[in-house]
């Protein structure tokens, strides 16, 4: 999993903001018949694997871990604030 530096510097913005431990990334149910990944702000859970990616702590719940190898967690800055998008996930046949 990568976190790309503009990213890094807007999470850091964010986390020191909002006072939060860290990047959060979750099973958010089925799409298409894949799990979807989800991503908050928080503590982590107590089964949640944590890592460092790019200075940022990032806890990832144990049922989506083997997905987040080729994950890449990209943001810009837009005229409604920061914006984040996760690639590198394979495409879903819907």
């Amino acid at each position: 999993m990568q976190i790309t530096d503009e990213a890094r510097d807007l999470l850091q913005q964010i986390l020191e903001e909002e006072e939060a431990p860290g990047l959060r990334l979750f099973f958010a149910g089925y799409g298409c018949g894949e799990p979807d990944i989800g991503m908050t702000l928080g503590e982590p859970e107590a089964d949640d694997e944590l890592h460092y990616i790019n200075s940022i702590p990032v806890a990832v719940d144990q049922r989506i871990a083997h997905l987040i190898e080729p994950l890449t967690i990209e943001g810009k800055q837009t005229m409604e604030g920061p914006k984040f998008q996760m690639t590198g996930l394979p495409e879903k046949d819907c």
